[in-house]
Parts: C-alpha cells; structure tokens; sequence
C-alpha cells in the first residue's frame, strides 16, 4: 500500500510541470490567457505563448494560439507563431515568423497593449 501512495505522489509531482498554467486576462471581447510556464526568451527579448478565443468565430476561426515577444524598449509587440483553430477547437495549420516576426500595434486600452505589459512589466 505505501508503495502505491509514494508511486501516486511521484506521477502527479512528475507529471504537473507538463500541464499548462493558463492565465486569463480579457478585452476586446476576445478571451485571452497566458501559458505563465512558458515565458522565456526569444532573441533576447521577452517571450510568451497567448490563447486569443473569440466570443464568435470570425472567418471559420475560434482563435488563436500565439506566441508574442516584444521589444521593450521600442514599445513594439511581435508574434513569431501562431496556430490558429476552428470553432470546434481543431487546430489548423501553424504559421511561424521567426525570421520576419509579425508586428501588432500596441494600442492604448486594447488587447495588444495588455499582451505588451505581460512581457514589459
């Protein structure tokens, strides 16, 4: 029996770091969080993967899985991936900027501006 407690206790302490700490935050009428464990570097810049949900789905897409990175000191916002998915949560096709990083505008009172500040505090 304490074999199987102790081997109870080493599966979810091994295997919680692999769940995803979802966040939320919201505006613009899109859902949005953050994966706090997945914030790390990307060329020296801050970084982060978003989940954008949109209330209603626009062009076949529920949302967007992201992953931003800024420029701080510029004030300047930048996605390198995103996979987007269907209202029914399929993901389609990955999109990767790495190269040519995406630039969002960072917009006083939207969503854009609370992704920044997530990176940027």
């Amino acid at each position: 029996m304490k074999c199987l407690v102790l081997a109870a206790i080493l599966a979810v302490t091994f295997a919680t770091p692999g769940w995803a700490m979802w966040q939320m935050y919201q505006k613009d009428g899109i859902v949005a969080s953050f994966d706090y464990d997945s914030f790390a570097p990307f060329r020296g810049k801050p970084s982060v993967w978003v989940r954008w949900h949109y209330a209603t789905p626009q062009d076949g897409i529920g949302g967007k899985k992201i992953q931003f990175t800024a420029d701080c000191s510029a004030g300047k916002l930048y996605a390198v991936a995103d996979t987007p998915y269907d209202g029914d949560g399929n993901y389609l096709a990955s999109n990767q900027y790495f190269d040519a990083p995406k630039e969002y505008p960072v917009t006083p009172g939207s969503l854009n501006e609370a992704t920044y500040k997530l990176l940027c505090h």
